[in-house]
């Protein structure tokens, strides 16, 4: 379970860590751990050391470390469930509940991990990334050596640590949820933009349909004729906000999740809905329907930020931001509330 928390940090350094400390001597294994010794072989260590080496450097970039633990979701679990059958080797009913029993350790650190990571990204500077990372490594070299030359001590740091994540979980979940999104999305837009070029649309995608995957809007609401951007959004948001008084006119939604600013539904998954009078954000938390409104005539500024992994639309009421997080997609939806926002605030 040792071995499986650090596994969640980073899998390829825990593999190194164990595997070179067995070939030189530094760790001595005990009877019942002794199948650990696969890990010295020549061919794991130098697979281990390629992918190490390609980690390190993704993990001090700015959302290419949140890409990369997305990717990571399942492979750190399944990692770590390795690790614990290899070191009992037997086959036997036991090896599947501390497999478990690891994947389970390890998925709560990678949780943590990967929320920490995102959190990190909306800093305006690189270097807690780098530090994070730097830090994260010298965590799963101790973490290693104590899992196998003092487990007694392992144990209690592993038992500390899942009952605070009792506490953190809910939120550790929420962002790995977010950075799942966004990596999905990601790759979504790269899929069919690829395809658009192959098959030689030749056209700008995001103001008109794109194939047959995507349709939106290309008027301005408040200037022109009514719009409805409701293809791809989940009946029960619809029904939500087909249900809200006080909208009129067309109405454009993006998929986004919420940021800093939005009382008590910050990194929730919802749809944000842009109609000639309101914003209203939509989401599901806690088993039930959630929203927050912001009326169009109280915005005093926004700001729009392009970012690798998320887009960041920043908007100012009385004098505070209200943040939300765009996910990426061919239409580059976020621009386009973002224009229709500073369209609605130069004509007032």
């Amino acid at each position: 379970m040792g071995l499986g928390l650090v596994s969640g940090l980073n899998l390829y350094a825990t593999v190194l860590t164990v595997g070179l400390g067995i070939r030189f001597g530094l760790i001595t294994l005990s009877p019942e751990t002794s199948g650990l010794a696969v890990l010295a072989s020549p061919y794991v260590l130098i697979a281990a050391g390629v992918i190490y080496l390609i980690e390190f450097f993704a993990d001090k970039v700015p959302w290419v470390d949140s890409i990369w633990d997305s990717v990571h979701t399942l492979i750190r679990p399944l990692g770590a469930a390795v690790i614990g059958a290899t070191a009992i080797g037997a086959v036997e009913p036991q090896t599947a509940v501390i497999a478990a029993l690891c994947a389970g350790v390890s998925l709560s650190g990678h949780s943590v991990k990967a929320g920490t990571r995102l959190l990190a990204n909306h800093s305006p500077e690189p270097f807690s990334n780098i530090a994070l990372s730097l830090i994260e490594d010298g965590l799963v070299v101790v973490g290693s050596w104590l899992a196998l030359s003092h487990p007694a001590i392992m144990i209690t740091i592993v038992v500390i640590f899942l009952i605070a994540f009792i506490w953190f979980a809910p939120k550790a979940f929420r962002l790995l949820r977010v950075e799942f999104v966004a990596s999905l999305a990601l790759l979504k837009k790269f899929y069919l933009v690829a395809k658009n070029y192959v098959t030689g649309f030749g056209q700008r995608p995001g103001l008109a349909t794109v194939g047959a995957e995507l349709s939106v809007p290309v008027d301005v609401i408040g200037g022109g004729a009514p719009v409805d951007d409701s293809d791809d959004v989940p009946e029960h948001i619809l029904h939500r906000l087909d249900n809200k008084p006080g909208s009129r006119g067309g109405r454009f939604l993006i998929r986004c999740t919420a940021g800093k600013g939005v009382k008590k539904l910050r990194h929730s998954v919802g749809y944000l809905q842009i109609d000639d009078d309101n914003l209203v954000f939509v989401t599901k938390r806690m088993f039930r329907m959630r929203e927050h409104e912001i009326e169009r005539s109280t915005i005093e500024d926004i700001q729009f930020k392009k970012r690798l992994l998320l887009d960041r639309l920043i908007i100012r009421t009385s004098g505070k931001q209200q943040q939300f997080y765009c996910f990426k997609d061919i239409a580059n939806r976020g621009s386009r509330a973002y224009e229709i926002l500073q369209v609605h605030k130069k004509q007032r």
